[in-house]
């Protein structure tokens, strides 16, 4: 259960942040940019925050979830949306998600990833 409100919370900020650059600023469809952030989320959940924060530390998750997110949104936004994302806009958004990130990492390295006490005998 503490992967739902994780995914969740990743959902809600990475979804917001998404729909102020691309959709209102620059005219994306809001839509497509809903079906975006949730492939980033899902993505970006299991590569950056349980598999890389696992084994590394808050800086590396999220320097690759940065790039992680650029290249998504650069590369696989085209394919949604049907038209070319650039590759300004795309770190633009990535940096602001990377932002939160960084707070993120604390929230799962603490609440999910924590390692269990071993039992006393």
């Amino acid at each position: 259960m503490k992967h739902v409100g994780a995914l969740i919370v990743k959902t809600l900020m990475v979804t917001l942040v998404l729909l102020v650059i691309m959709s209102y600023i620059y005219g994306y469809p809001a839509g497509d940019t809903f079906g975006l952030s949730l492939l980033i989320v899902g993505i970006s959940y299991i590569v950056g925050d349980m598999g890389i924060l696992r084994v590394s530390n808050n800086a590396v998750a999220t320097l690759a979830d940065l790039g992680l997110t650029t290249i998504a949104i650069w590369l696989i936004g085209p394919l949604i949306y049907g038209y070319g994302v650039p590759f300004s806009i795309a770190f633009i958004s990535a940096l602001i998600i990377g932002i939160g990130e960084w707070f993120f990492h604390k929230f799962v390295a603490n609440g999910i990833l924590q390692k269990e006490p071993s039992p006393q005998t």
